[in-house]
């Protein structure tokens, strides 16, 4: 049973590192899921009364309310609605909230139900922007025009709406209370400002601007 059971982790565990579909690690996936659980958390695990998250390396795995999702960093659409609680400018709290859709296409709400957000959520922004780079950038090398919401990028620019600015002159990216803000070099107002409860993958977003900023503007193919 131990053999068993340690067989069952590691599929659960590569197949979200891979992007294979949960469907295909076993045809007993929920029972592979609660074996997998009862050998503690391979990476992060958080639990809250009934309701458990398991977080791996390539997504996580949430017991809430009798019923088991799969969430593939890889594939998954992040809406980031963390609330941080200021005042004099010092941080009180910070609850962390986060909408995401499942390896199904369903929605999913990751929040303050679950213990230590202050560990799983910087990990699920983290990893899930690693996960989804390489994928993207090379959309943007085939010429493909991304969309964030109300925010678009190329290989070649960054804007929103009919504003934008050329890579070269993209000269910061602020993200502060729930604001994502993009100044560019000779221009008086910021050709990017855009609240973060509109705006899908922020993480993978400003990743993208830091790996474009620094190689400058990539021809498409």
């Amino acid at each position: 049973m131990a053999v068993l059971a340690a067989v069952l982790a590691a599929a659960v565990a590569a197949a979200l590192a891979t992007g294979d579909g949960p469907p295909a690690i076993v045809p007993g996936l929920p029972l592979a899921l609660c074996v997998v659980s009862l050998l503690g958390h391979l990476f992060f695990g958080a639990r809250t009364g009934d309701a458990r998250l398991e977080q791996y390396e390539g997504g996580l795995v949430v017991h809430l309310k009798g019923r088991i999702r799969v969430v593939r960093y890889a594939d998954t659409t992040v809406l980031d609605n963390t609330v941080r609680r200021t005042r004099y400018g010092r941080t009180l709290s910070v609850t962390y909230s986060f909408g995401l859709t499942d390896a199904e296409g369903r929605n999913l709400v990751v929040g303050s139900v679950f213990t230590g957000g202050e560990v799983w959520g910087p990990l699920l922004r983290h990893d899930a922007a690693r996960a989804q780079l390489p994928g993207v950038l090379v959309r943007l090398d085939a010429g493909e025009r991304l969309e964030f919401g109300l925010v678009w990028l190329t290989a070649a620019a960054l804007g929103s709406g009919r504003a934008s600015a050329p890579w070269g002159l993209v000269s910061g990216v602020e993200l502060e209370d729930g604001t994502l803000t993009v100044r560019a070099e000779g221009r008086r107002g910021a050709p990017v400002v855009a609240p973060t409860r509109f705006t899908p993958n922020v993480s993978l977003l400003l990743a993208l601007t830091e790996t474009l900023r620094a190689a400058g503007p990539r021809p498409p193919r």
